[in-house]
């Protein structure tokens, strides 16, 4: 059985339960997501199904979204004040949860979310080998390249990273082995609140969780000698700056950001200055099927070195 039933299910309403318990593997569901007073909309690699509960009533009730968010947040919504303020939190497991409702800025800087009427449960899975394809241009020269992955939302990004990560950790397919430290903030590489890998990150890689990226990986490149910084979704000025810090100390950095085109990653002011000193050596736009497949790959400003179409 796959994680997600055993691991998410028992947090769910009851009638939520009954419907994924009843949804095959091979149909790989990637995400839920539950509206007050709508139906369950479920959404595979295929396409979205709708799913209404018995007697064609929605499948979550206003009342229910409390009882949710509080399912989630381990009966504690306080507690995870800081997490939800970002509009969404990591549950056991790795699952990231993205909320909606009333968003009101408080004095202290925090978002607080009112009126919860919507949740987004991303699953996410431990696919061997989903990195394969990338293989043959992880390395020049038997030189590991700094590799960031790009790709829109729900492609598998931080799946074809997880899996990049044990590749180079245990030396495999020819890929010298090196240490890797991991800037875990959501806990979604990782998989695991209690300091553990719930996945396989290899034998050589060291993980710090629940800070924010910027931070933790500054405290791996001073503590933990690493010789690869993972890290997950850049979005923020001080995630780059981290990133940049690191390639001037001779660390190679492996990461991931939503975009469609490197033209496009550009436009955030924030990753301009990893265009303008080539941070990356390699830019991978991946492709929505299979997991692990190449569309294009580009240097690191941007420019395109070859079309491919690769799969795992």
């Amino acid at each position: 059985m796959e994680r997600w039933k055993t691991e998410l299910l028992p947090l769910l309403p009851r009638a939520v339960q009954n419907v994924l318990k009843q949804i095959p593997e091979e149909e790989c569901l990637l995400e839920i997501r539950l509206r007050a007073e709508q139906p369950m909309q479920l959404v595979f690699a295929t396409g979205d199904r709708s799913v209404y509960a018995a007697g064609g009533r929605p499948m979550l009730t206003q009342d229910a979204c409390v009882n949710l968010l509080s399912a989630f947040c381990e009966q504690s919504v306080y507690a995870w004040e800081q997490e939800l303020s970002d509009g969404f939190l990591t549950i056991r497991g790795g699952f990231r949860v993205g909320i909606a409702g009333r968003a009101i800025r408080q004095e202290n800087g925090l978002v607080r979310y009112t009126n919860v009427n919507g949740f987004c449960i991303r699953i996410i899975r431990e696919v061997k080998n989903a990195a394969r394809p990338l293989v043959p241009f992880l390395t020049e020269h038997g030189r590991v390249q700094s590799i960031l992955l790009i790709s829109p939302p729900n492609f598998g990004k931080t799946t074809v990273l997880r899996d990049l990560i044990r590749i180079v950790s245990n030396g495999l397919y020819g890929v010298p082995p090196m240490r890797v430290c991991v800037a875990d903030e959501r806990f979604e590489l990782c998989g695991s609140f209690d300091g553990s890998c719930a996945f396989d990150l290899g034998i050589r890689t060291d993980v710090v969780s629940g800070l924010k990226k910027a931070e933790a990986l500054e405290r791996m490149l001073a503590a933990l000698s690493p010789q690869v910084l993972a890290t997950d979704e850049l979005r923020t000025e001080r995630d780059a700056e981290a990133i940049h810090r690191a390639r001037a100390c001779g660390v190679q950095v492996f990461a991931t950001a939503h975009a469609d085109a490197p033209d496009n990653l550009w436009k955030r002011s924030t990753m301009q200055r990893l265009k303008t000193d080539a941070i990356f050596d390699r830019i991978i736009l991946l492709g929505d099927a299979p997991i692990g497949a190449i569309r294009q790959i580009y240097d690191g400003t941007g420019r395109l070195l070859r079309l491919v179409e690769e799969s795992a």
